[in-house]
């Protein structure tokens, strides 16, 4: 199915469930955090640390079954819950409903005591990873409370760089950017502020050609930041190497990245 006719299929904006395959029901909850929709897998454990995601799909379309997969194994295996934001997508909710629509979660989440100082992680991949990275600078510029990690897989950092391209990229930025100038840093984290954010793990793919530059340039920013940095580039593989692909560098990936969440929310909670 092409991009701009998965656009037509509206089920691909409304929050979904993991599979039963992947969460049977009795691990799954759904709550409204100041009207935001998130899905969790294994609720109980959000006492232990949380995981809240961001999913990618360009800011039109919804989670996936890959996402799904991905984010109870890591979860599962760091022993943590995970819990997905179901953010307002475009071309029918464009900018800044996602961004608007995350942070309010995140207030809710703190609010009601789901997520706590210390013992949370924010995650995204591709569309989401910026998104993540945004909401983190967000958090950062308010003196609100951030996350232990940013855990980061091939974002999409840049949307400025793909404004006037004719690919499906370039469509998603002109639909969900609207009128707003693309190099907005809400829009576009990577031409904003990146000091005094918390530790960042990054995963790319080496022959990720449309935004694997841009992992690498978002890599070298956030050292001279002095951004405490993990930084995992798969060789031979292209977008979303942990996420979706399947060969022994990539599972090495998704091994280094549950080891970072359970190294980020096991480390002693700064007060």
């Amino acid at each position: 199915m092409s991009f701009l006719r998965a656009l037509s299929v509206l089920a691909s904006q409304r929050p979904t469930r993991p599979p039963r395959a992947v969460a049977s029901p009795d691990r799954v909850t759904r709550h409204r955090y100041e009207s935001v929709p998130v899905t969790w897998i294994d609720e109980h454990l959000a006492d232990r640390g949380v995981l809240v995601h961001l999913h990618g799909g360009a800011f039109v379309l919804g989670e996936s079954r890959e996402h799904w997969e991905w984010l109870e194994e890591v979860g599962r295996r760091a022993g943590a819950a995970v819990a997905m934001v179901h953010y307002r997508l475009a071309p029918r909710f464009p900018y800044p409903a996602a961004i608007d629509d995350v942070l309010h979660a995140v207030d809710g989440l703190a609010s009601t005591a789901r997520v706590r100082p210390g013992r949370w992680v924010l995650s995204g991949d591709s569309s989401g990873g910026g998104l993540a990275l945004a909401v983190a600078q967000s958090l950062v510029a308010q003196g609100g409370d951030v996350p232990a990690l940013l855990l980061l897989e091939s974002p999409w950092a840049d949307l400025a760089a793909h404004i006037d391209d004719e690919t499906d990229l370039g469509t998603a930025v002109r639909l969900y950017a609207g009128s707003v100038p693309a190099d907005s840093p809400r829009l576009s984290p990577l031409q904003g502020v990146l000091a005094s954010l918390p530790p960042v793990h990054l995963v790319s793919g080496g022959q990720d050609r449309e935004l694997g530059g841009e992992s690498r340039e978002l890599a070298a920013r956030l050292r001279t930041a002095g951004v405490p940095l993990e930084h995992v580039d798969v060789p031979g593989e292209a977008h979303l190497p942990a996420i979706s692909g399947r060969g022994p560098a990539s599972q090495e990936a998704r091994r280094s990245q549950i080891e970072a969440v359970r190294r980020a929310l096991t480390a002693p909670a700064v007060a």
